[in-house]
């Protein structure tokens, strides 16, 4: 028991002399007011007073952790995946750091916008990858619809083909194919329908409705004279 005693009263010593000669040459502490070996000071040789024990050359009670790295999610202190807005951990959203699947604009997520994950020649449009040199409904951009009746009209190349205009009713004299085509905010197209037609005669109105009638071609100043009850012109976007 006397030998124990003797010994532990031995290594308070040495420790008081290390301390001492450390506090003498001005190499301890983290700061002028701070002791080596004493609860949050530098360690003495990896050596600390009473029950501390020295971690990262520190100080500290058992069982503390130093503040780097230790996973305790201090702002700004680098843990891994604490959510530090721009400490780059994965998958914490923050922009540019090129998360997958976090929306950043020209990450090449699928589905989000950037137009990236389509073929070439394609484009992303209401979440469904079209061509719009050939898609009606969106046709050289998304949205943009091109007109289609009787299988006239459509996206070509990028651009709505002419197409035939509303049915009309004829009057006397009926109104030309130009002026048929500005009420409608497009503008006549010779010969541009069908191949050759710039208007089409219609006997009556059923007719008209299910695209039944005479094929005419000519200038855009044409019909001049009603010869039957209704028509179409052909129209394109201006």
């Amino acid at each position: 028991m006397h030998c124990k005693t003797s010994a532990r009263l031995l290594v308070a010593a040495l420790l008081g002399f290390l301390v001492s000669s450390c506090n003498s040459d001005g190499a301890s502490g983290t700061d002028a007011g701070c002791v080596a070996g004493e609860l949050d000071c530098e360690c003495n040789s990896s050596l600390c007073l009473g029950a501390l024990v020295c971690e990262d050359n520190i100080c500290v009670e058992p069982g503390q952790m130093t503040s780097s790295g230790d996973g305790d999610g201090d702002p700004g202190d680098g843990d891994p995946g604490d959510g530090d807005p721009g400490d780059g951990d994965p998958g914490d959203g923050d922009p540019g750091d090129g998360d997958p699947g976090d929306g950043d604009p020209g990450d090449g997520d699928p589905g989000d916008g950037d137009g990236d994950s389509c073929p070439a020649g394609q484009m992303l449009c209401g979440g469904i990858c079209v061509d719009t040199a050939t898609d009606a409904a969106n046709c050289g951009m998304c949205g943009h619809v091109c007109d289609i009746k009787d299988n006239v009209g459509g996206c070509i190349e990028g651009e709505c083909a002419p197409t035939l205009s509303e049915c009309v009713t004829s009057e006397d004299p009926p109104a030309s194919c130009d002026e048929v085509c500005m009420g409608e905010g497009k503008i006549c197209v010779s010969d541009g329908c069908y191949g050759q037609t710039t208007f089409v005669w219609y006997a009556f109105g059923s007719d008209c409705a299910n695209f039944q009638g005479s094929h005419v071609g000519g200038p855009c100043t044409f019909p001049n004279i009603a010869e039957t009850n209704h028509y179409r012109c052909c129209c394109g976007e201006p």
